[in-house]
């Protein structure tokens, strides 16, 4: 909670900031936090609203940079010690989750800083909340006496049985006393409480796996996470296919097949195109029964109607546009039309892979990719035979339901005409490709000292060669301009490979060398999307140009420094090419620079 007592005076600043926070807007709150610091030096409320913006966007070190500006001391009892010291817990939990070996001195100091900070917190406000994370702290620490006594704290806090928060801090406190059976119960009772708020649910399996005993390993049956389904099927038959696949006729036993599967997996999350056929009967399944559906389409709805839909009839388009009203979130993989290129099938195709594998991780859960295809189908880009060969390739599970079977005949080895088959009159003789694309700057640099121009350029410039230099797979494109870095590679890890060690060689220059604040850094925005490979003829090369370009141009200036940003589209393209080496960690929807419009946000790091 941010400040447990709302209605406690704030200044205007706190105010502004409190509201960007409140919208979810964490990059926005911890700029305003920015510019009042310095007029407000001895703003408590000011400081700690800048460090739990940085939290809340996974910049650990940031939020304790914010923190230590308030002194500790003079903080007693007074209304924002609570929220302070249990902020401060927290940091020092985070710490301690990523410590590598917990059983080292390090890592049980971390924890009993973890649970002095959160006794703090519970000794200023007593609510559940920080007893029950002092005491499993205390646990991880190794001292079971004091976690048995915090544990008695926190089932004494106040609080009402039909809050899932109080009835999972109950479930904590009785797994730490070993009262297994009566930590279930809370759990469950939890579980059932939370309903649809899954990510309060992943919240609580994080607590047990962070726990990791055998017992809290057990408990995680009473708190189970949602099934994130990633979908792909193929379309009702295209009057031009030569040997039936599926035909209309077909669609009654497609949807008792998939309503069947559905109910045998539970609540879920669905990630699916909207095509006619199986996409619309799977989209239909989930949302008759309750279920949140997340739909992508490739271009702009027209194009996509069209292309994918109108074939089967105005039937299935009036049950199109019904499956997008109700859908939880309907994103446009690209906000342009659709040109007839089958490279946006394939990028969408890589979104719902990726999206639902980021979910799933939010969810502390594994996703499923649930199918309906003929086996043996020819893998045309972005189809569902396509789909299931780089779903299998990442190691992930597959739930097929085959059209065959439920034809009751031999497959079929007829080609598909694909989602093109109707092309929209307007096309384009240059064809655009995906691309991941990085900007790159370095904050404050306008307020350079001039004599410090030629040897800040040499150095720049010379790193950021040095990077390329060190790559396996090299830059398709790079430009400079000043302080900025414009560069393009054919695939996702490419560019996080060269953020990452980019970001590394940086954070070792000496800043004030150059006359430059010592907090100076690099600011790094990364974003995939298909774009169009111009040949430049005052460059003598290829650059590349299209609205994804100006999409990442327009993400880097709101990276703070010393960090690396990435859109929705870069993190699931990432993960969806199943690359293992990095982690992207969801910061949230944050408004784009110059009015660009928001965008879904993703701190990456190794």
């Amino acid at each position: 909670m941010v400040f447990g007592n709302r209605g406690r005076a704030l200044n205007d600043s706190a105010s502004a900031i409190l509201a960007a926070l409140d919208a979810g807007l964490n990059t926005e709150a911890l700029d305003l936090a920015r510019r009042a610091a310095p007029s407000e030096p001895d703003s408590d409320q000011t400081h700690y609203l800048g460090a739990l913006a940085s939290a809340r966007m996974g910049a650990i070190g940031e939020a304790e940079k914010w923190l230590a500006r308030i002194d500790r001391e003079r903080l007693g009892d007074s209304a924002i010690a609570a929220d302070f010291w249990s902020l401060a817990g927290r940091i020092a939990k985070e710490r301690y989750s990523t410590a590598g070996d917990k059983t080292d001195a390090a890592a049980r100091a971390l924890a009993r800083t973890a649970v002095d900070y959160y006794r703090r917190a519970f000794g200023i406000r007593r609510s559940a909340y920080p007893a029950v994370n002092a005491a499993t702290m205390a646990s991880l620490s190794g001292d079971a006496l004091l976690a048995r006594a915090l544990a008695h704290e926190a089932l004494s806090a106040p609080g009402t049985a039909d809050d899932h928060w109080q009835q999972a801090s109950a479930g904590e406190a009785r797994l730490i006393l070993g009262e297994i059976d009566a930590a279930r119960a809370h759990y469950a009772e939890a579980h059932r409480l939370a309903a649809n708020r899954f990510g309060d649910i992943a919240s609580m399996r994080r607590q047990l796996l962070l726990i990791g005993s055998s017992a809290a390993l057990g408990l995680l049956e009473a708190v189970p996470a949602p099934r994130v389904i990633a979908f792909s099927g193929h379309m009702i038959d295209h009057p031009a296919r030569a040997a039936p696949r599926f035909p209309a006729e077909l669609e009654p036993k497609v949807a008792a097949a998939l309503g069947e599967r559905l109910a045998r997996l539970g609540p879920s999350v669905g990630y699916a195109q909207a095509a006619c056929g199986s996409d619309i009967l799977f989209l239909e399944a989930m949302q008759d029964a309750g279920m949140q559906t997340q739909v992508v389409l490739p271009c702009v709805q027209a194009d996509f109607m069209q292309a994918s839909v109108s074939i089967a009839g105005s039937g299935w388009c009036s049950r199109f546009e019904r499956a997008l009203a109700r859908a939880t979130r309907v994103v446009l993989a690209t906000e342009e039309a659709f040109l007839g290129e089958q490279v946006l099938f394939e990028h969408t195709a890589n979104l719902i892979q990726g999206m639902a594998f980021l979910r799933a991780r939010e969810l502390s859960t594994q996703p499923l990719l649930l199918t309906v295809c003929e086996p043996g189908s020819p893998a045309f880009t972005g189809g569902t035979s396509a789909t299931t060969q780089i779903w299998t390739g990442t190691g992930g599970r597959v739930d097929n339901i085959d059209l065959a079977m439920l034809r009751g005949g031999a497959p079929q080895r007829a080609p598909d005409p694909g989602h093109a088959a109707v092309t929209p009159a307007v096309t384009s003789a240059a064809q655009r490709s995906l691309k991941s694309m990085l900007f790159a700057d370095i904050s404050g640099f306008t307020r350079l000292p001039e004599q410090h121009t030629p040897g800040f350029a040499e150095m720049f410039l010379r790193i950021a060669k040095g990077v390329l230099d060190s790559l396996q797979h090299p830059a398709v494109d790079a430009n400079t301009r000043g302080d900025g870095l414009f560069i393009t590679f054919e695939r996702p890890a490419q560019a996080a490979e060269f953020a990452v060690r980019l970001l590394e060689a940086l954070d070792a220059v000496d800043w004030a060398s150059f006359g430059l604040a010592p907090d100076t850094g690099v600011r790094i925005g990364l974003h995939t999307g298909p774009v169009y490979g111009v040949f430049d003829p005052v460059m003598s090369k290829t650059t590349f140009y299209g609205s994804h370009v100006n999409l990442a141009a327009r993400l880097e200036p709101i990276v703070q420094p010393g960090h690396i940003l990435a859109t929705e589209a870069f993190a699931a393209s990432l993960i969806a090419g199943g690359e293992g080496r990095f982690r992207c960690d969801y910061v949230g929807l944050m408004p784009l620079a110059k009015q660009f419009g928001e965008a879904r946000l993703y701190r990456l790091h190794t």
